[in-house]
């Protein structure tokens, strides 16, 4: 059997899905839709500070300064049980 015999793709599919326009437009269908138009586009104040610059942290750490916060690391423990009572010597093995 041939392929494409019985069907044809349209050239355009949103008129039958009815979906909002691929290339950004907004549609009161689809008032979610992210298209082309609302991505990007945003600045970037000049003012703006970084808190931190991972980049510069990053950099920073040596093998020593790993090794060292690596010593600082608190471990929780599990608490100590007590040890469990020897057995009497009169007592019998258990039955297998």
């Amino acid at each position: 059997m041939k392929k494409g015999i019985y069907y044809t793709p349209r050239p355009s599919r949103e008129p039958v899905t009815r979906e909002g326009d691929p290339g950004g437009k907004w549609s009161a269908k689809f008032p979610d839709m992210m298209g082309y138009k609302s991505q990007g586009g945003g600045k970037v104040p000049e003012d703006l500070e970084w808190a931190s610059n991972p980049k510069q942290a990053q950099e920073e750490l040596t093998p020593e300064s790993l090794a060292a916060r690596h010593s600082q690391r608190v471990i929780p423990r599990l608490p100590e049980t007590a040890p469990t009572p020897a057995l009497p010597a009169d007592a019998k093995p258990a039955p297998k």
